[in-house]
């Protein structure tokens, strides 16, 4: 009896500093990314400096694509073997975002200005980490979810934004349709998985995307709720959109409070 109590705590403290670890990890590697970001954003705004920031931020581009192809590849041969571990603190995903924030950092700064990509990277760089640990820690249907509904405001904004936009006016309906396309995405990938107990699977390859005992009516609910603001967002206009966007939000966080109460 003993015994087994003590296995008990000693996972429950294994899991304990698993999430203390990640959470650290996660937000350093942010706030370091972010330094980056900052300082090609001062070394952009000056001649004198140009030159040298330009070639690190092209630089980061590819530098981060093989980073991001590395970390790919070596997931995809664990998940072959069936020697994938999620719970490893430095593995192929990690590698995978951070390659990708990475080029992403660069690519932004080259092509679309110092200034307006810090601004971006202020939002992407954090939503972005905080997904990675919904992802690391918290059950996967929540992950797919978070992820979902993260897309969809991020959708509504452009849509609101764009709307009133001279410059992009004529993409605001590129921008409904691609918001539709992530409600589908959703609807579909559990219709797909449903059979496969929430799985995806290709050969050997197998991914969990929800949890066995998911509701198809939470999925349901929020691919035809994330729709039906997106077309208000388009048809309604004004600060519709702006609204819905933090409409989601509210709901994404009473959510994560849900599912962190949950695993306690």
């Amino acid at each position: 009896m003993k015994k087994t109590e003590n296995k008990t705590r000693r996972t429950a403290a294994q899991e304990s500093d698993y999430v203390t670890n990640r959470v650290l990890t996660v937000f350093a590697g942010g706030i370091l990314l972010l330094i980056f970001a900052t300082y090609l954003k001062n070394g952009l705004s000056y001649a004198s400096s140009f030159t040298t920031a330009l070639g690190v931020a092209q630089g980061s581009i590819w530098t981060g694509l093989v980073l991001a192809l590395a970390g790919l590849v070596l997931t995809g041969r664990q998940l072959a073997k069936g020697t994938y571990k999620s719970t490893t603190l430095f593995n192929g995903n990690g590698l995978l975002m951070l390659g990708l924030l990475l080029s992403l950092c660069g690519y932004l700064m080259v092509d679309f200005g110092p200034q307006q990509a810090l601004r971006a990277l202020y939002v992407i760089i954090p939503v972005w980490a905080i997904l990675y640990l919904i992802y690391s820690v918290y059950p996967r249907e929540f992950f797919t979810i978070a992820t979902a509904m993260t897309l969809q405001a991020a959708f509504l904004w452009l849509v609101a934004k764009s709307a009133v936009s001279n410059s992009f006016s004529s993409t605001t309906g590129v921008f409904l349709a691609l918001g539709l396309v992530v409600c589908a995405a959703l609807e579909g990938l559990y219709l797909a998985t449903r059979s496969n107990q929430g799985r995806l699977k290709w050969g050997k390859v197998s991914i969990t995307v929800f949890n066995h005992d998911t509701k198809h009516a939470l999925v349901a609910t929020v691919a035809v709720v994330g729709a039906v603001l997106l077309l208000a967002a388009f048809f309604l206009g004004g600060s519709v959109g702006y609204y819905a966007m933090y409409a989601v939000a509210a709901v994404l966080f009473l959510m994560a409070v849900y599912y962190t109460a949950r695993m306690m």
